[in-house]
């Protein structure tokens, strides 16, 4: 998979006046985040990925690959790869992500009426997602791919 083939949604702040924070895997933003993960991974998808202690998640790719993510002040995640990249994300008023990512590239999301993210890369790409009956999400790219994500018995999410 190349940059822009995967997006994933972010996870609320936990302000919730006496009610408990919706979980990463609860909100509509772990859609969006579990494309954002696999976007750095140049040809690898999360294959599986769990919530986290940091109220983000961590993340094994197919290439062998972990992420650790945490959430930020900003609405959005701050994520670590075992190769060294990094990746910084915020929440914008079209009910997605603003994200920088450690070689200078970025890319927009916003919500759509499907349940998923509409995502364009800094490199011209991108990519639409649905939400699925599987508490995931059916993601097709400008370059004809497509992925599919399903929520695990850890509350995050398996791609393939």
């Amino acid at each position: 998979m190349r940059r822009g083939e995967a997006v994933v949604d972010f996870a609320s702040t936990g302000q919730f006046a006496g009610k408990p924070a919706p979980t990463i895997a609860s909100t509509p933003a772990a859609l969006l985040f579990a494309l954002l993960l696999a976007l750095p991974c140049a040809s690898a998808l999360a294959d599986s990925c769990r919530p986290n202690i940091h109220g983000g998640e961590d993340c094994r790719y197919s290439n062998g690959t972990t992420s650790s993510s945490r959430s930020n002040i900003h609405g959005g995640f701050d994520t670590r790869y075992s190769d060294g990249r990094r990746s910084s994300s915020r929440a914008n008023i079209h009910g997605g992500q603003d994200t920088r990512y450690s070689d200078g590239s970025t890319s927009t999301s916003h919500s759509n009426i499907h349940g998923g993210q509409d995502t364009r890369y800094s490199d011209g790409s991108t990519s639409r997602s649905r939400a699925n009956i599987h508490g995931g999400q059916d993601t097709r790219y400008s370059n004809g791919k497509t992925t599919r994500s399903r929520q695990n018995i850890f509350g995050g999410q398996d791609s393939r």
